[in-house]
């Protein structure tokens, strides 16, 4: 046995009951070359020892991951000692040579298996060489094909306009245009699969994560570059016939196609090439019209207009549930200081009765102190007269004994004193030392009676003074009551100022954000002018329409929803029409001609980390989150089991800002900035959820809960809840401002692997494992189940707005639906 005796650190607790007792044999392995530590020996220690002494979980101390760290050794001392195989206590452990020193513990949660005798002799060889560690060197990742079988949806992301959407299979990235259906991008984008992507908040950027890298793509729009001028309306004369407000649309053969009454009189017309769809303009708008006459949709205004009123209406609603928040705490500091006043009010009308009580009680005490006074006073009287009694009862009998004998020798004759003198005088004395008996007796009785009343009165004097005791504690404890509720009565005064001055602040908010809504809507009316110009794109996916507001406005052509508004004029745009090449060609009223390239198009700017040894990022990149100003990008990250890791960078310049050290001690899963930027919220592999402040780089908030991966993480509108998605098939609510949990929403079969606020509502989007897109409250009760899935699904996202939801899984499909649950779109695999 080792000398060093210690509680095995390579098992865990409880694991020596069922260490095996067989020793294993150590193989004699003969060989001249030295033992590679990373190439030979790490990896059977990473597959049967790590999983319990590696940084992040150091059983008994120990860490197996370096040389170094294993001379250091953990609780019990060295696990090595080099050139000396057969002493170290790591191979003692391994190869069982002793009964309460075996590793790895039988019946282990990480399946780790015994050493084999071949692996044994290297790590016994190894060690009598000296325990050197491998000589430095760039490790390079040989990349194979990826398999097939990864076309699963890891990842997807949404513009807060719900433009484009996005989603991963395998190494590549897709990019679809929600409105038109179409994809616009499809690209290998990493050598590895690709683990998170994230759209910038103005959607011009995407984000997407590989094997030590990010890469940002850009949505090129490019600007009107100078065309030859066009005629406007002349070629509509070709497919119908305007009379005022009235336009007849003819096919190719100039046969009635339809009759619709545009409302006003019209200034523009086109006819798609099929004849399916209708556009007139007059006014300030366009309209989209069926072959049957049928008005599909209204062309008005301009979408971003639009959208920034929504944008300022979802802020309004949470101002307005600041306010109501705000005013709640009002009334909660209102009602704490309130019911402070009644204790104090109720404590001091409780001081008097106490002082009078204690007037009471002293007045008792000093009575039973004068009784028990008198008491002990009489007894020591009736002591002293006791004892005067009974020198005097001695005195008499010594007398009356003296006499007795003296009258004995008279009548014995000895004397010539008188016989029956001394008779009688000694019978006086015996009356004499009688009398003093019977006084001494009386004396006796009165010292007990006075003896007997001091008990009595000590009882009455210690009754008397516990209850002054009593009382004065009593009245102590008013007199602290007051004192903690007039300190108590100051604080609750302070809160309800600060609730009240909260009150006008959040109602100064409130009323901004009622001037931007209003300011936004006069924006968004006095943006719709008059449309001079329509036109058909060549495949018939698009309609065109421009103006006087100098713009050009991009719709679909199959239900009208709005694609992009492209700027560049300096006048009133009077003509439209598509050259052979497809491009856009427009005319405007100074004269100036432009060509436009309307189909969007996505292009690599930049790679942050180099996918190699050398890369700033660690291992798979795993949750990637812009902040809310878009300049910023965060990354999470780490190596499985060893810590995670969460950087910030420029989202603009891809240069590192900085890193926000020991927040997760395992792999980084999910992130997401607060709404006001100032605080960053990650889950992580090590089951925990934490809040970083961003300028300290503090953890502010740690929310333990989750018995699993935290796989989700979401902020709400207003900043003060958060909620978590685990892999423990559980969601979990919490609140940032106190820091407590405030539900568990439960009922999931299987992991939960998303977790989305919506909108500026109390409403949730989650995806799980069990085949299910939900939207949930707060207060756990399911709102909607989206239709038609039918795999594990990996990841969800919602528009800004909440009126797109967005979802992938293993089945490769990504499906996007309305917010009332009706499917929108469900994207194959290419090919499929």
């Amino acid at each position: 046995m080792h000398p060093l005796r210690f509680t095995l650190p390579f098992l865990a607790a409880g694991s020596l009951a069922f260490a095996a007792k067989t020793p294993i044999p150590i193989a004699e392995i003969q060989r001249n070359t030295p033992v590679d530590f990373d190439g030979e020996v790490r990896p059977f220690l990473s597959d049967n020892c790590l999983s319990c002494h590696c940084q992040s979980t150091t059983k008994g101390g120990l860490n197996l991951e370096t040389p170094e760290l294993m001379l250091k050794g953990g609780d019990s001392g060295p696990a090595i000692a080099p050139q000396k195989g057969s002493e170290s206590l790591i191979l003692q452990a391994a190869a069982h040579l002793d009964d309460d020193l075996t590793m790895p513990p039988r019946d282990n949660k990480s399946k780790a298996k015994n050493l084999t005798p071949e692996q044994l002799g290297l790590l016994k060889l190894w060690i009598d060489q000296g325990a050197k560690a491998s000589p430095k060197r760039e490790r390079v990742v040989q990349w194979q094909p990826l398999a097939g079988s990864l076309g699963a949806i890891f990842a997807v992301a949404v513009t807060r306009d719900g433009q484009f959407a996005a989603c991963a299979r395998e190494n590549r990235v897709f990019i679809y245009h929600v409105p038109s259906g179409r994809l616009v991008f499809n690209e290998a984008a990493h050598q590895d699969q690709v683990n998170a992507l994230a759209f910038s908040p103005d959607g011009s950027l995407l984000a997407s994560a590989g094997y030590r890298e990010v890469k940002l793509w850009r949505l090129a729009k490019e600007e009107g570059k100078p065309a030859p001028a066009i005629s406007g309306p002349a070629d509509n004369a070709k497919s119908g016939q305007v009379d005022g407000k009235i336009l007849t649309a003819l096919n190719t053969e100039g046969k009635q196609i339809a009759r619709v009454d545009h409302g006003e009189p019209i200034t523009a017309f086109a006819v798609r090439g099929d004849g399916q769809r209708i556009v007139t303009a007059g006014g300030n708008a366009a309209k989209l019209w069926s072959p049957d006459g049928k008005m599909v949709a209204e062309l008005r205004g301009n979408r971003f207009a639009r959208e920034f009123v929504e944008e300022r209406d979802r802020a309004l609603q949470v101002e307005l549930g600041n306010v109501a928040y705000r005013k709640e705490a009002v009334e909660t500091a209102q009602k704490a200081l309130q019911a402070g006043q009644e204790r104090a009010k109720k404590s001091a009308a409780a001081l008097a009765p106490k002082e009078q009580e204690i007037v009471a009680k002293q007045k008792a005490v000093d009575t039973a102190k004068a009784a028990k006074t008198a008491a002990d006073q009489a007894l020591a009287g009736a002591e002293v007269e006791v004892k005067k009694a009974e020198t005097a009862l001695q005195d008499a009998a010594a007398k009356a004994a003296q006499q007795a004998a003296t009258a004995a020798e008279a009548i014995k004759g000895t004397t010539t004193v008188d016989a029956n003198k001394l008779a009688a005088d000694a019978a006086t004395g015996l009356q004499a030392a009688a009398k003093a008996r019977t006084e001494r007796d009386q004396r006796e009785i009165q010292r007990k009676q006075a003896a007997d009343k001091v008990e009595p009165a000590g009882k009455q004097l210690t009754t008397a003074e516990d209850a002054l005791k009593n009382a004065q504690t009593a009245k102590e404890t008013v007199e602290t009551e007051i004192a903690l509720g007039k300190t108590e009565e100051q604080k609750d005064t302070a809160s309800v100022a600060e609730a009240k001055a909260a009150v006008e602040t959040a109602e100064a908010a409130r009323k901004k954000a009622e001037e931007a809504v209003q300011s936004a809507r006069q924006a968004a009316t006095a943006a719709e002018k008059a449309v001079r110009a329509v036109a058909f794109s060549p495949d018939g996916s698009t309609v065109v329409t421009a103006g006087d507001d100098q713009l050009i406005h991009t719709w679909s052509a199959e239900n009208g929803a709005a694609f992009d508004v492209l700027k560049g004029h300096q006048a009133a745009i009077t003509a439209l029409a598509f050259a052979p090449n497809g491009e856009l060609v427009s005319t405007a009223g100074d004269g100036a001609t432009l060509s436009w390239n309307i189909a969007p198009g996505w292009k690599l700017e930049r790679t942050i980390g180099t996918g190699n040894a050398g890369s700033p990022l660690t291992d798979r990149v795993n949750a990637l989150a812009f902040t809310p100003d878009g300049k910023q990008l965060a990354t999470g990250s780490g190596e499985p089991s060893r810590g995670g890791e969460l950087k910030l960078w420029n989202a603009t310049t891809g240069q590192f800002v900085r890193d926000f050290p020991k927040v997760h001690s395992d792999s980084v899963l999910s992130l997401e900035f607060s709404p006001d930027g100032k605080f960053l919220a990650s889950g992580a592999a090590d089951k925990m959820a934490r809040v970083t402040e961003l300028a300290t780089g503090k953890i502010v908030r740690g929310f333990e809960g989750h018995t699993h991966h935290v796989l989700g993480v979401s902020w709400s509108a207003d900043g003060r809840t958060l909620a978590t998605a685990g892999a423990d098939g559980m969601v979990k609510i919490w609140d940032f401002t106190t820091g407590d949990r405030k539900k568990n929403i439960e009922g999931y079969d299987k992991e939960v692997t998303a977790v989305r606020f919506v909108g500026a509502t109390a409403n949730l989007l989650t995806s799980s494992g069990d085949n299910k897109v939900r939207l949930v409250g707060l207060d756990g009760k399911e709102v909607r189940v989206f239709p038609e899935v039918a795999d594990f699904m990996e990841s969800a996202a919602v528009s800004a707005d909440g009126k797109l939801v967005v979802a992938g899984g293993e089945d490769s499909v990504l499906r996007i639906w309305n917010a009332d649950g009706s499917k929108l779109a469900a994207f194959m695999p290419v090919g499929k």
